[in-house]
């Protein structure tokens, strides 16, 4: 194989006759490509978990649909019947009819904050929360390098 044409021929300040050394251009090629593929991996690591995150959010979301759909008969149920006893026992003990009402509206509130609590429970799933840390993560390393690469470029 022959050289690049004025390859060895010395330079301004060079030493006449000796070889100019390309070793350091070599590790840095080197350096980027195993950069590129740890990258493709983690590319692909993160597109297998978006995926397998995608169907626990799609079963969480099925779930969350049928809980919802469950508790709305109950709830009623539940409703009218614990707030009319709650209603009708501070009523029999007090005799206040304002403080049976206010019983009764304390009982329907206490039952929707229950349901708000279990709503934000599954919904949590549906942000994708363990794939949005790996890409964060992934964010961070990919800004390591380039503030590395720039204080290397910087020094040297």
């Amino acid at each position: 194989m022959t050289g690049i044409p004025g390859e060895n021929t010395p330079e301004s300040g060079d030493v006449g006759g000796q070889e100019q050394h390309r070793q350091p251009l070599i590790a840095e090629l080197k350096s980027s490509l195993e950069w590129l593929e740890h990258a493709a991996l983690a590319g692909g690591d993160l597109v297998r978990l978006a995926g397998l995150e995608l169907k626990l959010a799609a079963g969480d979301s099925g779930r969350l649909l049928v809980l919802g759909l469950a508790m709305l008969p109950i709830a009623l149920l539940a409703w009218v019947g614990l707030s009319v006893l709650l209603a009708w026992l501070v009523f029999a003990w007090i005799g206040s009819q304002a403080l049976a009402i206010v019983t009764f509206i304390l009982v329907q509130v206490v039952a929707l904050g229950v349901m708000v609590a279990y709503c934000r429970k599954f919904a949590k799933s549906l942000s994708f929360p363990a794939t949005n840390r790996q890409l964060k993560t992934l964010k961070e390393q990919v800004n390591g390098a380039q503030d590395a690469g720039k204080s290397d470029s910087a020094t040297g």
